[in-house]
């Protein structure tokens, strides 16, 4: 019996100082707006300022999962932590989707409570685009920010986008403001918030799905399980493959084990060296296999 092990890290999870300084500056910048957004929402009496700070608030979480992530992923394993750390990126990510559904019900429920009583509204709108004239500086400088180490990481990319998107409904608040002022509509306050905490729950569905399968150890998304098995067992030589499992050791990297039975005739090394090649092409790069 023959036992392989491999163990690869994947390069864009590594964490430059230059990487670091610029997702905690966006961390800073953006919580410090998301107070100063809540503030203005509460004294204005306005429910898209609120949802909106609910929003940015989301952002924040993002990055600082992003950031944590990158720090846990480069963890070194102990002896009663083998995989590190990196498994927590999966919890995090699951918390912050739960939290992230939370406010933006509460947001649609006051809202609708705020529909119900037109009399009571009185947002301010001079002070909705103000602050939200404030809000596209902010994802504009996030954006500056991220798009400077975008091309290397999958994880900046993606928060690159939704800064991108944050600058868009940071316009749509400014407008509505506008609106607000303009033909004394109150009721645009309640929608727009609607709007917002719905895009917040459409945007957030898929990573609480995600993360749910990936803390109960499913196949993470993209990795075609049933593909990878045909690949190996394609290999000349190899008669069956069984004990195959795939799992999430982080929510950027998983890790898989099998038993190949194969042809005594064949080269094992080279069947080993064709598996591991066809494991890595498919995007895992942690592999137990062994050879009966």
């Amino acid at each position: 019996m023959e036992k392989h092990h491999h163990h690869h890290h994947l390069i864009s999870e590594s964490i430059t100082g230059d990487l670091k300084k610029v997702y905690i500056g966006a961390i800073i910048l953006n919580a410090l707006f998301v107070a100063f957004e809540a503030w203005m929402g509460f004294r204005s009496d306005s429910m898209s300022l609120v949802s909106d700070a609910g929003h940015k608030l989301v952002d924040v979480f993002s990055l600082g999962l992003t950031l944590l992530a990158f720090i846990l992923a480069s963890s070194r394993p102990g002896k009663k932590f083998t995989f590190g750390y990196r498994k927590l990126t999966v919890l995090i990510s699951l918390l912050n989707a739960v939290f992230v559904v939370v406010v933006a019900v509460s947001i649609i429920y006051e809202s609708i409570q705020r529909m119900m009583d037109p009399a009571s509204l009185s947002p301010d709108a001079d002070a909705i685009s103000i602050t939200a004239g404030v809000g596209i500086v902010v994802n504009f400088l996030s954006v500056v920010l991220l798009s400077y180490k975008r091309r290397h990481d999958v994880n900046t990319r993606g928060a690159f986008l939704h800064m991108l998107t944050d600058c868009l409904l940071s316009i749509g608040v400014v407008i509505a403001g506008f609106i607000i002022k303009w033909t004394g509509f109150v009721l645009l306050d309640p929608i727009m918030s609607i709007c917002i905490a719905g895009f917040i729950l459409a945007s957030i569905m898929s990573v609480l799905v995600e993360s749910f399968k990936l803390s109960i150890d499913a196949v993470p998304a993209g990795i075609d399980a049933e593909k990878i098995s045909k690949e190996i067992s394609g290999i000349p030589g190899v008669n069956e493959v069984s004990g195959f499992h795939i799992w999430p050791i982080s929510t950027t990297e998983a890790a898989l084990t099998a038993k190949l039975s194969v042809d005594d005739s064949f080269n094992r090394s080279e069947i080993l060296s064709r598996a591991k090649d066809i494991i890595k092409s498919n995007g895992i790069n942690d592999s137990t296999l062994e050879i009966q």
